[in-house]
């Protein structure tokens, strides 16, 4: 369980939104950590190729039911390709 000390301000309204977005974020972490999915907000894949990239796009988008998927792809001097997923809403 994850709980949060109260810094002795009160509790504000801006407090309880912040508290809510810092549990969101760490929820979404822990869902990261315990699923061990492939394809996460802020994952790097070295060394792949074109079909890695179409996978992970088909699995995000169709698979995982997602709108939109912000990636950055890097082409190597290898002729190989770095991938990372940037955002995923």
């Amino acid at each position: 369980m994850i709980a949060f000390r109260d810094n002795g301000k009160g509790n504000s309204e801006g407090d309880d939104l912040d508290k809510d977005k810092i549990q969101k974020s760490l929820q979404k972490l822990l869902d990261i950590i315990y699923d061990d999915p492939e394809f996460y907000p802020g994952s790097h894949h070295e060394n792949v190729d074109i079909s890695y990239v179409v996978q992970a796009i088909y699995q995000l988008l169709f698979d995982e039911k997602n709108h939109s998927v912000h990636l950055i792809i890097d082409r190597k001097h290898n002729e190989s390709l770095d991938l990372t997923i940037d955002k995923i809403e």
